[in-house]
């Protein structure tokens, strides 16, 4: 079965697409100096994800005069994975700051870069990292898909009025951040701006001139490196380097002494999240909206990147293509080059709070290692309208906590 469909349980009666209609109810107020409230506790409470999924879909009302901050809005608390809602329910009702992660979003500010089939009325919205090698493979080779760059409105029109539906692949956060660190650690390297990898690429030995500035935060991050030969003794047995097969090195198991691990670890300690060295490191979620607004964009389905080749073989099929078993095979699976199982307690947590927006908006569980970081998320009234919002429903949105 396909992980993360759009579809729930029947009791969410009053879901519109893929947006829940909010009851408000002016008459309920609730205080943070009222702790005997039983229907609707204080703003500090912490709440289930069952009460916080029924005030979605309206089966608790929403209360409102919380408090006296914040213009008497009132502001819930909840874990990250908790809510009764699939990712991309949860996702359409999340507000991202647009403005605090701009450099998320450069690219999606005016445009969304996607994998477009107009055959099958399809668009994959690309997420690095999280299957995305594996889904342009179906795209193009099975679903006569092209990459299309499209204005937000084009886009729209496409969804809303041709009855395109869109989708993308999403990972457990913790583990992407694995995987993204390891790619944006190679592809910003000293060795792109010269050696053997870039001397017939003209074009990339530029662009990294353009950008490598943005390592300035981090000089510990390549010390004593220059080559990619230099990278490579870090962490790949000499019996491999000797064959030449650089790319043979990527099945074997690291031989970090712990001096890449190290780096990775202070890296964390100095990294906010909020402006990444290389598109690898943004977050899914910054991938899945309006880079302008910090809408969400109108995704029909979410799907695990984990089990990604039978999501694409379910997926064409209902389109009436077949995939057989096998032919999938295109991810760039690789061992880290460093032991994640070695990486700090500290270290893992501190990640984990950079990624609490890929937390929230994805209704991801918590790993057991931050379980008890005091990483929660918030459903809150919001001024102003929603751009996707068709009636007149309470407009609330979650985001992490205190972000």
């Amino acid at each position: 079965m396909i992980a993360f469909l759009i579809g729930i349980s029947s009791i969410f009666n009053l879901i519109v697409g893929n947006q829940v209609a909010i009851k408000s109810v002016g008459t309920n107020v609730v205080t943070d100096n009222d702790p005997t409230t039983k229907q609707l506790p204080p703003n500090l409470n912490i709440y289930n994800g069952e009460e916080i999924t029924k005030f979605l879909t309206g089966e608790l009302q929403f209360p409102t005069g919380c408090t006296r901050h914040m213009n008497g809005r009132c502001r819930l608390k909840f874990k990250p994975g908790t809510l009764q809602l699939s990712s991309v329910q949860t996702l359409q009702q999340c507000y991202v700051d647009a403005n605090k992660y701009k450099e998320h979003t450069l690219r999606s500010r005016n445009t969304v870069a996607a994998s477009f089939s107009h055959k099958h009325k399809m668009i994959y919205r690309n997420i690095p990292k999280s299957a995305s090698s594996t889904s342009r493979h179906a795209m193009m080779d099975f679903l006569e898909g092209q990459d299309l760059q499209l204005k937000h409105d084009e886009l729209i029109n496409l969804i809303h009025e041709d009855n395109y539906t869109m989708v993308s692949f999403i990972r457990e956060p913790l583990t992407r951040f694995y995987s993204s660190y390891d790619e944006a650690y190679f592809r910003m390297g000293p060795w792109m701006g010269e050696g053997e990898i870039v001397w017939d690429k003209p074009k990339l030995r530029e662009w990294f001139k353009n950008v490598k500035h943005k390592m300035d935060k981090y000089p510990y991050l390549y010390e004593g490196m220059k080559e990619i030969n230099d990278f490579r003794k870090m962490y790949c047995p000499t019996e491999v380097l000797g064959t030449g097969r650089f790319l043979d090195c990527n099945e074997y198991d690291s031989i970090d002494d712990g001096r890449l691990l190290k780096r990775f670890e202070q890296f964390v300690h100095d990294y906010d999240g909020i402006e990444p060295f290389d598109v690898h490191l943004n977050m899914q979620t910054t991938n899945l909206i309006y880079g302008s607004s910090g809408e969400p964009l109108p995704m029909s389905a979410l799907y695990n990147a984990s089990d990604a080749e039978k999501e694409w073989q379910e997926v064409a099929s209902q389109k009436g293509v077949t995939i057989l078993d096998g032919e999938m095979k295109h991810g760039r699976h690789q061992s880290r080059r460093f032991d994640v199982s070695k990486v700090s307690e500290a270290t893992q947590q501190k990640i984990c709070q950079i990624l609490a927006l890929d937390y929230c908006c994805l209704n991801f569980k918590l790993p057991k290692v931050c379980d008890d970081v005091g990483l929660y998320c918030a459903l809150e009234q919001m001024e102003g309208q929603r751009m996707w919002k068709k009636d007149d429903s309470l407009n609330v949105v979650i985001r992490p906590w205190g972000k």
